[in-house]
Parts: structure tokens; sequence; C-alpha cells
């Protein structure tokens, strides 16, 4: 309770005491010499007191000039709240001259009832200045004054006199009046500069782990569109003559993105310099923005994004910066594109208001409102304030970024004079609103816009590579990625080799995975509702999809990052931007790892089941699988459906599954598993031919000899008698 009311306290006089642009140091100052000022009124009305009680009339009127001078200075701080190291001086000066005033009065250094100690305290006072470098100034004055009392010693006459004990006492309560509270406030005030220090470290340590952040995150961002430029290259190097229209522009959209981030890279060092200004022209922002929302159009469009601009007039000539109104819109939408998903829209709507209804900072009679609004993930409340902070990247945010997108966005706006506001809810999408004054002071620009050529973005492509026209031999491979380039660079060299479905964030991947069982997975990290990470998580344990393969490609290049998709089960790791060779041998190495594996399981069906259950997912689901057949393979209505309702798997998962693991689809397993049975039955047993086809759960004896010779390479007869056959 006592540390809650000292706190509070504390709070109440910094309140009290705090000027517009104070920092800690400063008010810890203040707070320090308004301290002194109040204890030093506080000892000289108890020295009148004494004085008063003693009849030392010349004494009293002395302290009482003593305590006016402090209680006028108390109230006079009050009302200024400014220019403490003013106060500080003045007053020490001040308890410098009156200890020589009252050192003379009382006839001497010696005589003088410890009011020398007055002076000697002023000193060590000047420790608590903002400047502590001034207290020499005050160390000579002090000094020159003690030297000047010695020297007059000899002639000095007391107009007050202490008897020998008064003189003692006074001396002793004197000294102790002095050093109690120098040692108290010496104390809180070191405390407290502690204090500021460790909390200053601490700031440049979040703040050198956010630059290292936002180095990090830039160099992921410059990654992506590497990858996409490097690979087109290369593509165009081995075959000059395909698809240069579309290669030259992947490029260039790539490119013009690299092109942003160096322009936002540039102007953030500008900015940190002070040296990041406007050059306003008068100009038609309409159609300025009209021009620029073209140049979005086509990266709308790849990630199934509907596109729209509402303005309610045709014109509008005010005074803008056009590359900083570019570079702010432009990071706005951008973010509402990359937070949206697939089937979204993003708005972009342009409207005047008077100042009435706008932000009150403005000057201008009438604003410009720009609003850029979303359908995409929302931005939790808790994080609403910080957004536009420098480095500061929202953690539920599951995409790349560098962090200062919005941060910048923010000082373009402040640049023309106008702020920035964000509405948003979670799940539901986000509203940026831009304020900016209508002005027409600046030169009018002579030139206009011509529409830009728009960026033809790859054609959409869908979901699956046709499997009627796709060899039956063909791996399927399932593409986890949220940049339509880069899914669209590795169509363009895996579509030959491979049957491709694809998937543009986490969620989706995972329930393609699951309803598609492919047989290997090149997923990205960075991705909208469910990260690679996660995605790897839950298809490593998830029996069903357990077996896949799957390739991380990122921009994460770190060992930290490596190692945690290495932890998350992850096959294989590349690093953006990777080589296409590099990336087509990861795929061929661990498919032809899966087909290894895949002769192992299926020349199991001969051996006994283990006699506990295998711990390996794959293993485990094998041994339910042939537990399952032990006990219904005699059955000859036990099949597929059957099977498939037992394992609690639909019929393309176990279809998959089975196929991925044993090489065989469901149907040719249950019918291997039956025919091996069938051959123990013939070499351990007497039974007949079509007796064993029953037993095993076959109903017709001739499909049986058939579908037999084809499996083992003999008939029924010929694996009684020993023998030897090959297996089909």
């Amino acid at each position: 309770m006592k540390n809650g009311n000292l706190s509070h306290w504390g709070e109440t006089l910094s309140r009290l005491l705090l000027y517009p642009g104070d920092d800690e140091e400063t008010l810890l100052s203040k707070q320090v010499w308004f301290g002194i000022a109040c204890l030093s009124f506080v000892l000289g009305a108890i020295a009148l007191v004494v004085y008063w009680c003693l009849s030392m009339v010349v004494l009293v009127f002395l302290m009482a000039g003593f305590c006016a001078f402090f209680l006028a200075s108390i109230l006079l701080f009050l009302r200024l709240r400014k220019y403490v190291e003013w106060f500080f001086v003045s007053s020490e000066v001040f308890k410098i001259l009156f200890s020589f005033a009252a050192v003379v009065i009382t006839g001497g250094i010696l005589t003088s009832g410890g009011f020398v100690f007055l002076g000697f305290a002023g000193i060590y006072f000047t420790l608590f200045f903002p400047r502590p470098e001034k207290a020499r100034s005050l160390l000579l004055l002090y000094l020159s004054v003690l030297s000047l009392e010695a020297l007059l010693q000899p002639w000095l006459r007391p107009l007050v006199a202490f008897s020998a004990t008064e003189n003692l006492v006074l001396f002793v309560l004197y000294f102790m009046a002095s050093l109690l509270p120098l040692y108290f406030f010496v104390r809180i005030f070191f405390r407290e500069r502690i204090r500021f220090r460790q909390q200053e470290a601490g700031k440049l340590r979040a703040l050198d782990a956010a630059r290292s952040r936002f180095f990090t995150n830039i160099s992921h961002e410059f990654r992506t569109p590497l990858t996409v430029i490097l690979g087109m290259a290369d593509q165009i190097q081995e075959a000059p003559a395909a698809m240069p229209g579309e290669a030259a522009l992947l490029i260039r959209r790539n490119g013009k993105k690299l092109l942003r981030l160096v322009e936002q890279l540039l102007d953030l060092s500008k900015l940190e310099a002070g040296a990041l200004q406007a050059h306003f022209v008068q100009a038609d922002v309409v159609m300025e923005l009209k021009y620029l929302l073209e140049s979005f159009h086509s990266l709308a469009e790849t990630k199934g994004i509907s596109l729209h601009f509402s303005c309610q007039q045709e014109e509008l000539w005010m005074d803008t910066d056009p590359e900083k109104l570019e570079h702010l819109l432009g990071n706005l939408l951008d973010n509402a594109i990359k937070y949206t998903p697939a089937g979204g829209a993003v708005q972009l709507a342009v409207s005047s208001r008077q100042l009435a209804v706008g932000p009150s900072a403005l000057s201008t009679a009438s604003c410009l409102l720009l609003t850029v609004t979303d359908t995409g993930i929302g931005i939790p409340p808790e994080h609403l304030e910080r957004i536009f902070d420098r480095y500061y990247r929202v953690g539920e945010w599951p995409t790349e970024g560098a962090g200062i997108g919005l941060a910048m966005a923010r000082e373009y706006a402040r640049l023309l004079d106008g702020h920035i506001e964000v509405d948003s809810r979670p799940g539901e999408g986000s509203s940026f609103s831009v304020f900016l004054p209508v002005r027409n002071n600046a030169p009018r620009r002579t030139h206009s816009l011509s529409s830009p050529a728009p960026d033809i973005g790859p054609k959409p492509t869908a979901k699956t590579t046709s499997e009627k026209t796709a060899p039956a031999s063909r791996p399927r491979l399932l593409i986890i990625e949220d940049n339509p380039d880069v899914i669209r660079y590795l169509q363009l060299f895996l579509e030959e080799s491979y049957d491709l479905i694809t998937a543009s964030d986490g969620e989706e991947g995972t329930n393609l995975a699951i309803a598609r069982v492919p047989d290997i997975i090149i997923s990205d990290i960075m991705m909208p509702k469910k990260d690679g990470l996660e995605v790897c998580r839950a298809l490593k344990g998830d029996f069903r999809t357990n077996h896949i393969p799957i390739i991380l490609l990122t921009a994460k290049t770190d060992v930290d990052s490596r190692v945690s998709g290495l932890e998350c089960g992850a096959d294989a790791y590349l690093a953006k931007p990777f080589h296409r060779r590099e990336l087509e041998v990861e795929l061929r190495k661990l498919i032809q790892l899966r087909d290894t594996l895949r002769r192992k399981y299926g020349s199991s069906l001969s051996a006994p089941l283990p006699e506990s259950k295998p711990i390996g997912l794959d293993e485990r689901f094998l041994y339910d699988v042939r537990q399952c057949l032990e006990k219904h393979y005699q059955d000859e209505a036990f099949g597929i459906k059957a099977l498939c309702a037992v394992m609690s798997v639909s019929r393309t998962q176990l279809h998959r599954k089975l196929a991925a693991l044993t090489g065989r689809p469901a149907s040719h397993f249950i019918r291997a598993f039956r025919l091996e049975k069938a051959r123990q039955l013939l070499q351990t047993t007497r039974l007949a031919v079509n007796e064993v086809a029953y037993a095993a759960g076959f109903k017709d004896p001739y499909y049986f000899s058939r579908v037999f010779s084809r499996e083992f390479g003999v008939s029924p007869s010929e694996a009684r008698e020993g023998i030897s056959g090959g297996t089909g």
C-alpha cells in the first residue's frame, strides 16, 4: 500500500512538472530540484522557529528571507515548468551567498553555528544538473567565498553570538541537515539514472533487433522476385524461342517490384537523415490515381482478386507530389492485395470532404479522402496502434514483409501535409483512409500522363493438369505457393514431367494433399492461413499423408529456419533464389527414395504380421490394413468399400496411400493379399484348387487361376508341386 501511494504521488508530481518536449532525464532533474527546494523551505522554516525561540531576531529575519526566496522559486517554477537549469543555478548561488552573509553576521566560520554548510551543500547538489559540467563555475564561486571568509576572519565582529554549546549543537544539526538530504537525493537520482540507462539500452537492443529483422525481411522480399527473374533468365537462355513474351512480362513485373523496394530503402535513408522532402506541383490527382491503379490490375488478376476504382468527379486539380502519392497509395494497394485471399475484392475510393468532417489538423477548408478497402484477413485490435511503427510486423500476418511499408505510407502522408487512419476487423478486412489538403498554390504541370501499358500476367491455370491427357505414370506434384509468378515459373519447367496441382495458401494446400494424396509436395513457408511449417506438421502427423515427401522453398536462409523446417518433417529445404536443376534433382531423388520404400513394403505381404503394432505411421497403417484383411479375406463380399469403412478413409485416400506405399492400388493390394494366402494354402494343405480359391475369398476359380498365374508366374497346380516362378 505504501509503495502504491509513493507511486501515485510520483506520477502526480511528474504530471505537475512535465513540460512539452521533456525527456525522462530532464523530468528527473526537475523532480530532484523541486524536492530540494521544498526541503530547503521546510528546513529554513524549522530554523526560523528555532532562532525565534532563542530570541535571535537578526537570524529570524535572515531565515525569513531564505524561506521567501525558495517559496517564490517554487511558485515561479510551477508557473513556468521550464528552465530547470536556471533554477538550479540561481538556488545554489543564493545558498552560497546566503551562507557568506550568515557567516559574516555570526562572526566567522568557526562561530557560524553551521551556516558554512549551506554553501557546501549547494556545491554537491549541482550533481543533479541536467548538464553537470556547469558545476565548475559554482565550485570556483564557493571556494572564492570560503577564501574570502577566511581572509576577513580577523576583522569580523559577530552581530549574533552563540554560546559554545549552541554553536556546537547548531553546527552538528546543519551538517546533518545538509548531509542527509544530499544522501537521499543522490541515491534517488543515480538509481533513476541507472534505470534510464537500462531502459535506453533495452530500447537500443530492441531497435537493433528490429533493424536486424528488417534487413532479414527485406532480403526475403528481394529473394522471391529474384527467384522468378533468375529462373526465367535461365529458361530464356536454354530455350530462347519458348514463350519469350510471358517470360519478359514476368521479369518486368518482378523487376518493378524490386525497384519499388529499392526506392523505399532510399526514401527510408533520406527520412532518417531528415532529407526526405516533397516537391509539389499542381496535377489532376484523379488521372494520377487511375494511372497508378492500372499497374496493379495484373497482380490482382493473377491472385483472383477484383480491383475497383470509384470517384465522385472526373478530375481534381490540386497540389501534390506525384512520386510520393504513388509510393503512398502503392504501399496500401500492395498490402491490400497481399493480404486478401482469392475471390476477394480491393477498392480505391476518391472523394472530397470539408474540413469540419475531416481531421482537425488540416489547415485548409477542404480535403481529399482516399480510401483503400479490402476483404482480407484484417488486423487484430491489439496491433492497430503499432502497425505504422517502423520495422513492426504483425505476428499473425503469415506473409513476407519488411515492416516499413505502412510506416513509409504514414511518412509520405505527412510529407503531403495529410495523415492516415485505419479501421480493421479480423476476418472481415481493413480500410485505410488518407486525408490530404486540397490546395492550388504550386505551379501547374503541363505534360499529361498516358495510360500505362498493362502487364499481362500469366494466364490463369487450372488447379490440376488434365489427367486425361497426362500419362498415368507421371508423379502427381502439389505446389503450395501464394505468389502467382513463382507458381507460373515452376509450372513452366515442371508441367512436362509431373501432373501438377496448385494451391495458393497453406490451408487449401493441406486440404488438397489430404483429398488428392499427391506423390510429392513443394511448399513455400510464408503463406496466408497456414504457413509451410504448419502444413508440414499437419501432413506429417496424418497417416493418410505422412509418406508424402515435402520440399520447403523459402527466402529464410538462416540456420535456425532451416532446422525448424527439417524438425517439422520436411524432406528437403531449398532457399530462394534456387536453381531449377537443383529442384529437379531433389524431386527426382525423393521420388526414387519413395520407389525404394514402395518395393520394400510391396514385398512384405508374405511376411508374417509382427507381434506388436509398429511405431512408424506408414508401418502402422500397413499393419492395420493387413490385420483387417487377415480377418476378412475369406469373405468374398469384403472389398474396397468395406476396407475404407474399417480404416475410416475415403476410397481415393486408400487408393493413393496404398499405391504410394506398395505400388499397388487398393483393389490390387486386396487381391495380392488373397493370392498370397492362397499360395500358402496350396503349399501347406491338400485342398483342391477350387477349394483354395473359395477359402481365399475368390468366387470364380477360373479367374483365380488366371490372376494367380499372372501374379506368381506359375499355375496354382505348379505352385503346389513346388515349381518356382516369378512375381508379377
